[in-house]
C-alpha cells in the first residue's frame, strides 16, 4: 500500500507542469553546480601545484647563503584543498590557503578567492552544498505545499479515505515521495562529483550524502504535516516558504551578527599594536644596543667561559636570534591564542542556533566533513606555525653552530647547500572525521533533535486526522 501510495506521488508530480518544472531545474542546478565547482577545484589544484614547485624550485635554486639570510628568505606554506572541497569549500574562499613563513613574525594567510565575503557566509555562491542545502529544500517546498491541502479542496483527500487509506499510511507515503526527490537531488550531486573528481574519499562522500538525505527527510516531513494541517494551499505556502526563508537565509545571518555583537574580535590595529608592545618587552636580536640583548650575551661568553664574542667557538649571532625567536613565540602564543578563543567563542554561539534551525546545522556539519570550516582552518595554522619555528630553530642554529676556525684562528662558515636541501616541504595533515565532528556535538545533537521532532510533528498530524475523522 504504502510503495503504491509513493509511486502515485510521484506521478502526481511528475504530471504537474510545475513540478516538471521545479524537479527539472533542481536537477538542472544540481549538475552545474557540481561541474562548475569541479571545474573550479581543478583549475586552483593546477595553479597551486605550479605555486608549489615554484615555492620549492627558489628554495633549491637559491646561492649558499647564510642561514639568517635564509631565515628572513622564508618559505611559502599551501594548505591543499581536500577532495571535498569540490563539493563544499566552506570557509577556504575567504580565510586564505597560503601563508608566507619567515623569521620574527607570523604572517596572515593570503589568497582569498572572495575578498568581499561577509561574515565568513556562503551564501552568494553556487556550490553544491549549496544547492542540496538551500535550493533542494525549495523543490521540496514547491513541490510539496499543497501535497496534502490541495487533495483536500478538491475533495479527492475524502475519497482515498473512503476507499480505506488510513492517514498514517497517507502522510507516510506523501512524506516519502517529498523525500525521494531531495534523495534524488543528493545523489546527482553526489554522483557527479564521483564522475567529475579525480580522487574521492568514499567513507566522507557517504557522510556527506546521509548529512544532505538526514535534511531532506526534516523538510518533507515538515511540508507534509503543515500541508495536512492546514485547510487552504496558499497558507500552506505562506508558513513553508517563510520557514524557508528564515532558515537558509535570515538565521544564519543573524547568528553571525549576535556573534560578533556579543563578542567582538579587536581591530586589527589594536591587536597589531598590542602584539606590537608585547613583543618589545623582550630583546631585540637587531640592535646591538639593547640592555637585554648585552645580558644574553654575557650569559653566552660565561657559559663557554671566555671574555669576548672572538674567543667564542659558535656565531652569538644565532644564539641571539634564537632567543628572539623563543620570547616571539611566547607573544604570539598569547595572543593569537586570545584571537583563537574569541573565534570559537563564536563559533560556539553560531552552534547554538542549530537548536532553532535545521538548515544551519547541516551547514556546519557538511563544512566539517569536507575538511573546509573553522576547525580545519585554525588546525592548518597551528601547523603552519609549527613548520615555521621549526625551520627557523633549524636555521638559527645553523647560523650559530654551523660554523669552525680556519688557520688564522677567524669563524667560517660550514654550510653547505646540502644542507637547505635536506629541509622538507610543508605537508598538511587534515584532521580526521572523528576529530571534527566531535567539535560540533552541539550541531549533531540538534540535527537529531529535528529529526525526532520532524518526525514526531507528523505522527501525530496523521493521528490528529484520524480522530477528526471519527469524530
Amino acid at each position: 500500500m504504502i510503495l503504491t501510495l509513493v509511486i502515485n506521488e510521484w506521478r502526481a508530480i511528475l504530471r504537474d507542469g510545475r513540478g516538471r518544472l521545479v524537479f527539472g531545474l533542481g536537477i538542472l542546478l544540481a549538475v552545474t553546480s557540481t561541474w562548475t565547482s569541479s571545474s573550479t577545484f581543478a583549475r586552483q589544484e593546477r595553479a597551486q601545484e605550479a605555486a608549489v614547485e615554484a615555492a620549492r624550485f627558489a628554495w633549491e635554486d637559491r646561492e649558499v647563503d647564510s642561514a639568517h639570510s635564509r631565515a628572513h628568505f622564508g618559505d611559502y606554506v599551501f594548505r591543499p584543498s581536500g577532495v571535498m572541497s569540490a563539493l563544499d569549500p566552506g570557509l577556504q574562499a575567504v580565510t586564505g590557503r597560503i601563508v608566507f613563513t619567515e623569521a620574527h613574525r607570523q604572517n596572515d594567510a593570503i589568497h582569498r578567492p572572495q575578498q568581499a565575503a561577509a561574515e565568513l557566509l556562503r551564501y552568494n555562491r553556487l556550490e553544491p552544498s549549496n544547492v542540496l542545502q538551500i535550493l533542494a529544500t525549495l523543490v521540496i517546498v514547491l513541490a510539496g505545499f499543497g501535497i496534502v491541502s490541495s487533495e483536500r479542496e478538491s475533495g479527492r483527500l475524502r475519497l482515498l479515505q473512503v476507499q480505506g487509506v488510513r492517514p498514517r499510511q497517507l502522510l507516510l507515503a506523501k512524506h516519502l515521495a517529498l523525500w525521494t526527490v531531495g534523495v534524488v537531488l543528493c545523489l546527482v550531486v553526489v554522483g557527479a562529483n564521483l564522475i567529475l573528481a579525480e580522487d574521492v574519499d568514499m567513507k566522507r562522500i557517504g557522510a556527506f550524502l546521509g548529512l544532505h538525505m538526514t535534511l531532506m527527510w526534516v523538510v518533507a516531513a515538515l511540508v507534509t504535516g503543515v500541508s495536512a494541517k492546514v485547510e487552504r494551499s496558499g497558507t500552506a505556502a505562506a508558513i513553508l516558504l517563510s520557514f524557508w526563508v528564515g532558515g537558509a537565509i535570515v538565521l544564519p545571518r543573524l547568528a553571525a551578527m549576535s556573534a560578533g555583537a556579543l563578542d567582538p574580535l579587536p581591530g586589527r590595529d589594536v591587536f597589531q599594536a598590542a602584539m606590537q608592545a608585547d613583543r618589545e618587552q623582550g630583546l631585540d636580536g637587531h640592535n646591538p644596543l639593547d640592555d637585554r640583548r648585552k645580558e644574553l650575551e654575557q650569559e653566552i661568553l660565561a657559559k663557554y667561559g671566555v671574555e669576548t664574542r672572538a674567543e667564542l667557538p659558535v656565531s652569538l649571532g644565532g644564539l641571539i636570534m634564537q632567543a628572539d625567536e623563543e620570547y616571539g613565540a611566547k607573544v604570539w602564543d598569547k595572543h593569537f591564542g586570545e584571537l583563537e578563543d574569541h573565534l570559537r567563542r563564536q563559533d560556539h554561539v553560531v552552534g547554538n542556533f542549530s537548536l532553532i534551525n535545521p538548515f544551519q546545522a547541516t551547514n556546519r556539519l557538511s563544512m566539517a566533513l569536507a575538511g573546509t570550516g573553522l576547525n580545519s582552518h585554525l588546525e592548518f595554522l597551528r601547523q603552519t606555525e609549527h613548520y615555521r619555528r621549526e625551520l627557523v630553530r633549524r636555521l638559527n642554529n645553523e647560523d650559530a653552530y654551523g660554523v669552525a676556525r680556519n688557520e688564522e684562528g677567524r669563524l667560517e662558515r660550514t654550510t653547505t647547500k646540502d644542507f637547505y636541501l635536506s629541509f622538507n616541504s610543508f605537508e598538511y595533515i587534515p584532521l580526521r572525521i572523528n576529530e571534527m565532528l566531535a567539535k560540533l556535538r552541539m550541531d549533531m545533537l540538534a540535527l537529531a533533535l529535528w529529526v525526532l521532532g520532524a518526525t514526531i510533528y507528523l505522527t501525530l498530524t496523521a493521528r490528529g486526522m484520524t480522530t477528526r475523522n471519527r469524530s
